[in-house]
């Protein structure tokens, strides 16, 4: 990399007058140009406005890390040991994959819905994302689960919606009348509003535990859905309280259509269109990260991985641990979520990245939506009761 270095100035300052570094006139126009244009693009649009202050300083980015399925099929000590670790480095939060399925003898890692509870039990402040198919699970069970891992954690827990073909899985999932390659899209685009509506099923203020009238539940805050649509029927109500994130962060790819509109966060990488996005989600960049001593000793681990490129789905970064930094701080994302290639590169990146990246931060709320700058989770019931009273 070549230094961009400024020209002396031909001419002394006058004495008693501090020297002023000069410009030319053009890139000086030029300069003010692109403030003018940046100034224009920040200009009502709560997320740039929010990344411009991120890289002032005003606001710490979003660090996720996604664990490769060897550093989870290690030991279950090394498991904790690494969320531990990344929890006391200052990451936000940790995706657990999930595939039902393999295309090798190899055995894969544990079900993301075990792995999390376990290590919500280990850990205190991490966030956990569960990665979970919209083709393979009910709406009413995943909606539990991920319901139940919120209360687990005490409101650190997220979903990763997945909903693209698998034919690997496909073939688990079949049975008498029901294909999960059908309508895949049609169901996805249904699915995650009801989960979202089973989670507000029980209403806040359910529970009344009133000893003196004897009075355990409000009935009138707990709600069946009746959900009959072209690709789902569900009745509900769930079978437990709301979460108390009210809504567990939902995550998703930024090019699937079905999910992206409905998603709290949306994951892009290199070349992702924003299908019909809304400019109000926040965008995180995955990144898969090849860290080395120096810029050649990068170049080799990515040359070893198989010189993977980054695509749709995610950007790859290689170099030294100031030349991914320099590159990470130019991206235009509220935050990242890094998909390590391989579990070396998990220690490298926590100890030589993130902290030329982001300070530690402190003080910060353990609930993921707050860590992520997420309003609370208005529930629709209640919504729809207020407005009901309201016209009365």
């Amino acid at each position: 990399m070549v230094a961009h270095q400024t020209a002396p100035s031909a001419t002394a300052p006058t004495r008693g007058t501090p020297a002023v570094p000069r410009v030319g006139t053009a890139r000086a126009a030029e300069q003010r140009a692109e403030e003018r244009d940046r100034e224009e693009l920040v200009r009502g649009n709560p997320i740039r406005q929010l990344l411009e202050v991120a890289m002032s300083g005003g606001v710490d980015l979003t660090i996720g890390y996604e664990l490769p399925d060897t550093g989870l099929m290690g030991s279950p000590g090394a498991l904790v040991a690494a969320a531990r670790a990344a929890e006391t480095a200052g990451v936000d939060y940790l995706v657990f994959p999930d595939r039902p399925a393999t295309a090798t003898r190899r055995a894969g890692p544990p079900a993301a819905v075990i792995a999390a509870p376990w290590i919500a039990a280990q850990t205190s402040r991490i966030g956990l994302v569960v990665t979970g198919s919209t083709a393979y699970h009910e709406p009413y069970h995943l909606a539990r689960m991920v319901a139940s891992l919120d209360h687990v954690s005490a409101g650190r827990a997220g979903w990763q919606v997945v909903t693209g073909p698998d034919h690997l899985a496909d073939a688990n999932h079949r049975r008498e009348g029901v294909d999960p390659a059908a309508r895949r899209e049609d169901r996805a685009a249904e699915y995650v509003p009801v989960v979202r509506d089973l989670w507000d099923s029980w209403e806040d203020g359910a529970f009344v535990r009133d000893k003196a009238t004897g009075q355990f539940l409000d009935e009138d805050c707990i709600h069946v859905l009746d959900h009959v649509g072209p690709t789902l029927h569900v009745r509900g109500p769930l079978n437990l309280a709301r979460p108390p994130q009210g809504h567990p962060v939902v995550f998703a790819s930024v090019t699937d259509r079905p999910v992206a509109p409905t998603a709290d966060v949306l994951i892009v990488g290199d070349r992702a269109p924003e299908h019909g996005a809304d400019a109000d989600q926040p965008h995180v960049l995955a990144v898969v990260p090849f860290v080395g001593r120096t810029g050649e000793h990068a170049a080799e681990l990515h040359a070893r991985a198989g010189a993977p490129r980054g695509d749709h789905e995610r950007a790859v970064v290689v170099g030294d641990p100031d030349e991914v930094t320099e590159h990470l701080s130019r991206c235009a994302v509220a935050g990242f979520t890094v998909r390590f290639p391989d579990p070396s590169q998990v220690a490298v990146f926590t100890d030589e990245v993130l902290p030329r990246l982001r300070p530690a931060p402190s003080g910060r709320s353990d609930v993921l939506r707050d860590r992520l700058g997420l309003p609370p989770a208005a529930n629709r019931f209640t919504a729809e009761a207020a407005t009901g009273a309201e016209r009365s």
